[in-house]
């Protein structure tokens, strides 16, 4: 079965976030990411909004979702109380096309804060 040409693919977005928790990992962000998503949207909700999470290191991680439905993947990650058990918040840095994209914001957010 051959790939299906870009145009014909469906569009996603990455939204880089910075974990504010303990030691959590991939899937424990994953799991309190589409629990999130499913209780604000519920199950058609969350079937468009196709949350994944992509990448995780330190405290930073991108989840993945359709594009268009962005804001309210951003909503439902705000929502987030606790992950892995332990209390933590999803604050959200940067939202981009590419996953590269959005790993830039990264280090721009690291010069912004740390400027004096």
């Amino acid at each position: 079965m051959r790939p299906l040409p870009p145009t014909l693919r469906e569009n996603r977005r990455y939204i880089l976030i910075k974990v504010e928790a303990g030691e959590i990992t991939q899937k424990e962000i994953y799991r309190a990411a589409a629990d999130s998503v499913r209780d604000l949207f519920g199950d058609v909700g969350a079937s468009r909004i196709h949350p994944a999470v992509v990448w995780s290191e330190g405290e930073y991680a991108i989840v993945r979702c359709s594009r268009g439905h962005e804001l309210e993947m951003t909503a439902a990650l705000a929502c987030v109380t606790k992950a892995g058990g332990s209390p933590a918040v999803f604050r959200t840095v940067k939202t981009s096309g590419t996953v590269l994209g959005a790993k830039k914001g990264i280090s721009v957010e690291k010069r912004y804060l740390h400027e004096d």
